[in-house]
């Protein structure tokens, strides 16, 4: 795992060589804090960018010296000297034998921002103390997001309809960010991070804390179809609806296409190896981006992770930001937000571990994991990242809804002829699913037939008192299996 991260460093700090220091990159071979502050501040305030310490202007690679120490330091101090707060991400990077400072920010929704009362914006590959017309500027973007989408007041939403748990989680996780602040409830963290106004809870408070989002935002929900072709169709395999808020839906989407893929056995002389059918970070990445980005604001707004015969899709509602190609994404590129307070909350809670670099993380996690990289199109106002050759490995080629034969499943419906006809066709489909996917545990097949667990264990446990399946190997690390009889 640490190689792969350091290869995916050095894949990101490739790219950051190959451009000129321009608005939103600078290369510094020191580390004067002050300098680097007013820096940053100036990236917020302007497009965003990456800081690279421990590189000289014609690209030399010069290398930091205690460079851990260096960047926590510099952390610290960006935390506290910068207001408002503003998501700032910062790591050390070993690269070609030295130890590099990289420091990356998005553009500020909360302009203008200040350095010790001072206020900088960049000028091409210059740091700029603010004129007095720039200030009106960015005093009227400031204007403007207040009337953004995540800023408007849902009516009718109270406390009682928030996921408490979540926020307290969010508020321990800020305070890693900034160890001496303070909250006195649950709401006076919304407030001070803008998800609460005039008494009012935000858009994207209910998208990233509501129990039920769907109540004030239907539009925010996720589907999740399997096909068992390479087109859409009146047959499926599998459709889920995922309704939770952000966090939640981030665990059920992202277990439920864990099941889905699977993984794959070998052994190897006595040790057992086990590898995923699917590119995790990569899928991830994909699906974090189509959460955050996504234009919430129609009512006709979706996001559709539709997986098929020959690829997987995720596509969501709203095109690409406005000086954002599809080119782009295949390179470093700006990172421009349209949902920046969700986006925030995001990183703060650690989903988002580099600001800026999602797209190449997915390209690269696939090219290291030996999957075909993915593409990405646009089309009526949706932007849809492909997955080529990312399917569901089936021992038939029909499918899970024709994948065990005749016989088979006269049996199940013989053994299990005194059960209803809606729990025999669970039971037949769990069979179908363990036949055609190694490795599945109970909260696996949970996950895809969308029931709890104990009722999943409860059909289990029929399947293996019929003597249809069997469990294998340890609690840990068994799984379930078709049991031949």
């Amino acid at each position: 795992m640490k190689y792969k991260r350091r290869m995916e460093n050095s894949f990101i700090i490739n790219n950051l060589l190959q451009k000129e220091e321009s608005v939103r990159l600078e290369f510094k071979t020191n580390a004067h804090i002050t300098t680097i502050a007013k820096t940053i501040t100036a990236f917020i305030n302007t497009e965003g960018g990456d800081l690279l310490i421990g590189v000289a202007d014609n690209k030399q690679i010069i290398g930091v010296n205690n460079a851990q120490r260096l960047r926590n330091r510099i952390q610290h101090q960006l935390i506290d000297t910068i207001r408002p707060n503003a998501p700032i991400s910062s790591q050390v990077i070993r690269y070609k034998g030295k130890d590099l400072v990289l420091i990356s920010v998005w553009e500020g929704a909360n302009k203008p921002y200040q350095y010790k009362g001072q206020i900088f914006t960049r000028e091409n590959d210059r740091t700029k103390l603010s004129s007095q017309d720039i200030l009106k500027e960015l005093i009227s973007e400031r204007k403007a997001a207040d009337f953004h989408w995540e800023r408007r007041s849902v009516l009718g939403a109270s406390l009682s309809d928030l996921d408490k748990d979540e926020i307290n989680k969010t508020i321990e996780y800020y305070k890693d960010f900034k160890s001496d602040v303070y909250f006195e409830d649950e709401e006076d963290f919304l407030i001070q991070m803008g998800l609460m106004q005039n008494g009012h809870y935000t858009n994207a408070c209910i998208v990233l804390f509501a129990k039920s989002p769907m109540l004030f935002i239907p539009q925010s929900k996720i589907r999740i179809t399997v096909y068992p072709s390479d087109s859409t169709g009146d047959r499926f395999l599998n459709d889920r609806i995922f309704d939770d808020n952000l966090f939640n839906n981030i665990t059920g989407v992202l277990s439920f296409l864990d099941a889905t893929f699977g993984k794959s056995i070998s052994v190897d002389g006595i040790h057992r190896k086990e590898k995923l059918n699917y590119p995790l970070l990569a899928l991830r990445e994909g699906l974090l981006n189509a959460m955050v980005h996504r234009d919430y604001n129609s009512v006709n707004g979706f996001l559709q992770i539709s997986i098929f015969s020959d690829r997987t899709e995720i596509a969501n509602y709203g095109g690409l930001p406005e000086g954002i190609t599809l080119r782009d994404l295949r390179r470093e590129h700006n990172s421009i937000l349209r949902n920046p307070d969700i986006a925030k909350i995001c990183f703060i809670r650690r989903y988002i571990e580099m600001l800026g670099s999602g797209t190449l993380r997915m390209i690269n996690d696939c090219k290291n994991n030996k999957f075909k990289t993915p593409s990405w199109k646009q089309n009526n106002n949706i932007t849809t990242v492909v997955f080529p050759e990312l399917k569901v490995t089936l021992k038939n080629s029909e499918g899970i809804s024709e994948g065990i034969g005749e016989g088979i499943k006269s049996r199940l419906k013989e053994v299990f002829k005194d059960e209803s006809e809606g729990i025999k066709n669970e039971l037949i489909t769990i069979y179908e699913l363990i036949d055609s996917t190694s490795g599945l545990k109970t909260k696996d097949i949970a996950a895809v037939i969308d029931k709890g667990l104990s009722t999943t264990e409860r059909y289990l446990k029929k399947l293996k008192d019929g003597s249809f399946v069997e469990y294998v190997g340890s609690l840990k690390t068994g799984s379930y299996t078709i049991k031949n009889n």
